[in-house]
């Protein structure tokens, strides 16, 4: 789930530092610091993996 989660706000344009400190910030207020964190390392990840899921 979390995958999908992080591919979702990648392609909502959530891929700047700006644009992720602003999702950090609404995901801490959810979810907590440590949910934040994940979902952040999860992008992350999937920023390398990007071409593998956007074709």
């Amino acid at each position: 789930m979390l995958e999908c989660e992080a591919r979702t706000w990648l392609r909502k344009g959530y891929d700047t530092p700006e644009r992720i400190e602003e999702l950090t910030e609404l995901i801490t207020k959810r979810r907590g610091q440590a949910s934040a964190d994940r979902l952040v390392e999860e992008m992350r990840r999937q920023w390398r993996l990007r071409a593998d899921w956007l074709t």
